[in-house]
């Protein structure tokens, strides 16, 4: 379809050297369309949220006013999850498994803070609700539900942490055939701050006036008044 718009040309030169009068162009233009199927935007995917619900029907301002158990707000919520994904994909080209380790951890905690579903990192040991993978184009490629890992390992360290806590009172325990006992008393020291002093010779024993010699010992009042340290300039 043409579509046409209206355009004021310039006046035209006399030889006199003088200008006409300005006269009024209709113009038309053709519109060439793009043929074939248009390429379609990539399309979000909707987070659910167990405490505000679904997060995307929210605007900036109103995440801000969504505050999560932590204190932080969603929107904030978002901005640490991209930098906790940038760090941790960095760590993995580096191949730094600590540092890995250390930041799928963190993005677990943002995303229970903010009532999402986990992700889970089972290369790592971390099992969360779902596992996703993208492909270059961005594509969702697999979706697997692992909350009954999730619930597995859970259990799993419930039931290493009450061992472990087993083992130390069964270790802290007083042997009673040796006679042993358990003391309790409460702490009464107030804090303070440890200061050095330089070990002296008490007086007592230096001072000591050898009679034979005819010896004696003599006091005096110093009444030289304290001179306060001068720092030294930098």
């Amino acid at each position: 379809m043409p579509w046409s718009y209206t355009v004021t040309t310039g006046a035209n030169k006399r030889k006199d050297g003088t200008y006409g009068k300005r006269y009024k162009c209709l113009r038309r233009r053709w519109v060439s369309f793009i043929r074939g199927p248009k390429k379609k935007a990539l399309e979000k995917q909707a987070i659910y949220s167990t405490r505000f619900g679904f997060l995307d029907l929210y605007s900036s301002k109103e995440q801000d006013g969504l505050i999560c158990p932590s204190g932080y707000s969603v929107r904030q919520c978002f901005g640490v999850m991209q930098k906790l994904w940038f760090g941790y994909h960095k760590a993995r080209q580096a191949e730094k498994l600590e540092q890995v380790i250390k930041y799928a951890k963190a993005i677990q905690n943002v995303q229970e803070d903010m009532g999402i579903k986990t992700t889970s990192f089972p290369h790592l040991g971390l099992y969360g609700d779902v596992l996703i993978l993208h492909n270059k184009k961005d594509e969702r490629v697999v979706f697997e539900d692992h909350s009954a890992l999730k619930k597995q390992q859970q259990e799993y360290e419930r039931q290493q942490a009450e061992s472990a806590k087993k083992i130390q009172e069964e270790l802290q325990k007083p042997d009673i055939e040796k006679g042993e006992e358990i003391y309790q008393f409460p702490d009464d020291v107030s804090p303070h701050e440890m200061e050095d002093y330089e070990e002296t010779v008490p007086l007592d024993e230096v001072l000591e006036p050898d009679e034979e010699k005819e010896e004696e010992v003599i006091t005096m009042t110093d009444d030289i008044p304290f001179r306060a340290e001068k720092k030294e300039k930098d």
